[in-house]
């Protein structure tokens, strides 16, 4: 006897759906009871709607996905410019800073010269006032007052050197000065231009924050419409789903249910792709109902029962494509699908590991490959439980 996997894995529930998409998906598409209650046509014609809603859908999602990518894109250059213009900014108040403490220097050094100066020109001013006052010698009195001739000169000469020097000294204080201001005049010229900058910057920067600002918010308006558009998307891959269960369902009461018969299958199962085990798709994967079992050349190549048992239903579905449905008198069915070819027919009794028909790709498939399911008592297994 073969593994009973009574446990059930339907698709994954969706996440942060929004109340108003959901309303408006089964307002328009109908819940699993009214699916079973219509006619197969209808039904048919709804996963039509489906599809096309879908593939509208994903269209969209795309578009969204582009510009979402194209504004996070444009936000980021935003940033580096904005950095980029952020460190000319502190380059300059660096500069600016530095020139503050130039002219600070040269201030001090222009107050020192001044303060020389002013004590020179006091201390000229002291000796101008007391020559003033005791009245100053003439030559004839330096001349008297001498006791030789060559005091005569010096007396003469060391009058003029002291007022000389003091000329000198004045006159290179103020050439100093002078300097000293040509440097501040440069200094100041310099930090005026720093400033004008570093002002031109700011405006800049501060531009450049709102576009940032604008395109943050852009680029999350972008993410959330994505968000939006990928709950609908899982809305409508359920509501699908659903539909496809309801077609299959109604199809085997159209097509003969369960027919009636005493066969019972052997109880174990063999692997319906003879030569082929790769999976291309797991049980579960995004609501998976079964597995996809592929291969390079698995095209037209033999499908067989799993076991032995009375064929539901062999004919067309519109997302199986070319499908088989076998009871195996047991509580276990099983379910073949996307084949290129059909071997059995409905009502007929098989043998296990009799042809079913081929591998295709018909229905709503990607690429040549056997989709296989198995069913107890109505609960989805996962195949690979049997095998």
């Amino acid at each position: 006897m073969f593994k009973k996997n009574l446990g059930h894995k339907g698709p994954s529930s969706l996440c942060r759906c929004l109340a108003a998409f959901v309303s408006l998906v089964l307002l328009c598409c109908g819940g699993p009871m009214a699916l079973a209650a219509d006619s197969l046509e209808e039904l048919r014609e709804k996963q039509e709607r489906l599809e096309v809603q879908k593939e509208i859908n994903d269209q969209r999602l795309e578009e969204l996905e582009k510009t979402a990518e194209e504004k996070a894109i444009y936000r980021d250059e935003l940033n580096q410019r904005i950095e980029s213009v952020q460190k000319e900014i502190d380059g300059l108040r660096t500069g600016i800073n530095e020139l503050n403490w130039e002219l600070g220097q040269l201030e001090e050094r222009i107050a020192g010269k001044q303060a020389q100066i002013d004590k020179s020109m006091d201390l000229l001013k002291a000796r101008i006032r007391a020559l003033y006052v005791t009245g100053e010698p003439s030559a004839v009195q330096v001349v008297l007052n001498s006791r030789s001739l060559v005091e005569v000169t010096q007396k003469t000469q060391l009058l003029r050197a002291v007022t000389q020097r003091d000329r000198q000294l004045i006159e290179r204080l103020n050439g100093q000065i002078k300097a000293i201001e040509g440097d501040l005049d440069k200094i100041n010229s310099d930090k005026e231009l720093l400033s004008q900058r570093k002002k031109a910057l700011e405006a800049k920067n501060t531009e450049l924050l709102e576009l940032y600002r604008e395109a943050q918010d852009l680029a999350a308006n972008a993410v959330d419409q994505q968000w939006g558009v990928e709950s609908i998307a899982a809305m409508l891959e359920g509501q699908m789903e659903e539909n496809e269960e309801a077609i299959a369902q109604l199809e085997v009461e159209i097509y003969g249910r369960r027919i009636t018969g005493d066969y019972v299958g052997t109880g174990t199962f063999v692997w319906p792709m003879p030569g082929y085990t790769y999976l291309t798709c797991n049980f579960g994967d995004g609501g998976h109902r079964g597995i996809d079992i592929a291969g390079g050349d698995i095209y037209g190549k033999p499908v067989v029962a799993a076991d032995g048992g009375t064929v539901l239903y062999a004919g067309w579905n519109d997302s199986y494509g070319n499908c088989v449905f076998i009871d195996h008198g047991n509580g276990y069915e099983t379910r073949y699908a996307h084949m290129s070819e059909l071997a059995v027919e409905t009502g007929e009794v098989l043998e296990q590991s009799q042809v079913v028909g081929y591998a295709g790709s018909t229905g709503n498939s990607t690429g040549p490959h056997l989709h296989f399911e198995t069913i107890y008592n109505g609960e989805l297994q996962n195949p690979m439980g049997f095998f």
